[in-house]
């Protein structure tokens, strides 16, 4: 989805270098500090009470880096190199490095207009290294969806289309867990779902290529009810990021029978509670960001200018 959103934005926004940078840094950033604070936060407090809950646990807690581990994550070099450290127990930041990597070749490809650019595309390339560019190909698969949505008709063949679109989505739903087990093997790609990647993938751009042929069949709940749907799309960025660490100390404080009714409730609330009111404040400051930023590249532009003409 994030090629998809990419080709969008800057097909309709972003149509330079500038405010696709100012974009695309604003949009991480308001999300990625907040949720650095809160992993701190609740992995401080579950730490204190439950050491051996996170030391013992499913999930890989990493102490001996521990500062150097948030500098990078604030940096995105969540798995720069070889040195494949973690942040805490916080690992949904794996893909962000991904994420910010893709940004930088995209940006590279697309508003470089000299042969430079594949110089600047290889270096980075090489920089995020082979297991970044082995899922490559799946964020620039969205970037072309995008680019061939335009071409289908969703009236023409409305029912196959919708058909087509349900099946792709239930096959992904029922197989992919199945393609996932079968293991990819590199000595230089650390990814052994990388089957279940492309998988997931081909069925999910199938799945999106006709699915305005499906949502034909539901436009009046849709539109009915698209502030609400607009509102809690919002937070699906805020809730990638902060759910594990406050799921996790919740565990750890031992506030119950894990198998009781209240406890389970209180385990889906909190998370969901603390995303709604820091989720909704941390998307607020994506225009904070950018406001600092423009800010900032207005007194760098003014600047060169009055050195050019002295």
């Amino acid at each position: 989805m994030s090629g998809f959103v990419i080709a969008f934005v800057t097909a309709e926004k972003e149509k330079n270098i500038s405010t696709y940078a100012v974009a695309r840094i604003s949009r991480l950033y308001s999300i990625l500090i907040p949720a650095l604070i809160l992993t701190f936060t609740f992995d401080y407090i579950g730490f204190s009470y439950n050491p051996e809950f996170y030391l013992e646990g499913a999930w890989p807690f990493e102490t001996e880096h521990s500062f150097l581990n948030y500098v990078l994550s604030f940096l995105w070099f969540r798995i720069f190199g070889i040195l494949g450290l973690t942040y805490s127990i916080n690992q949904p930041f794996w893909s962000l490095t991904f994420e910010w990597f893709y940004y930088i070749i995209f940006a590279c490809a697309f508003f470089i207009r000299s042969n430079l650019k594949y110089v600047a595309i290889a270096i980075f390339c090489l920089i995020a290294g082979p297991t970044i560019v082995a899922l490559l190909p799946i964020w620039i698969a969205g970037f072309v969806l995008f680019k061939l949505m335009p071409s289908n008709n969703p009236v023409k063949n409305k029912q196959l289309k919708a058909v087509a679109s349900m099946v792709s989505l239930i096959l992904m739903i029922l197989l992919g867990p199945i393609v996932r087990d079968i293991a990819f093997t590199s000595d230089f790609i650390a990814r052994t779902e990388l089957f279940g990647d492309y998988f997931d993938a081909l069925l999910f751009c199938i799945h999106i290529y006709y699915s305005p042929s499906l949502l034909m069949y539901f436009s009046k709940p849709l539109i009915k009810y698209k502030s609400i749907i607009n509102w809690l799309a919002s937070l699906t960025f805020s809730l990638y990021l902060f759910h594990r660490p406050i799921i996790q100390t919740i565990a750890a404080l031992n506030l119950g029978d894990k198998n009781n009714l209240i406890f389970l409730i209180t385990l889906f609330l909190i998370p969901l509670l603390i995303v709604v009111i820091l989720g909704r404040w941390s998307e607020k400051q994506k225009i904070t960001i950018k406001l600092f930023l423009n800010r900032q590249l207005a007194k760098y532009g003014s600047k060169h200018v009055k050195q050019e003409t002295h």
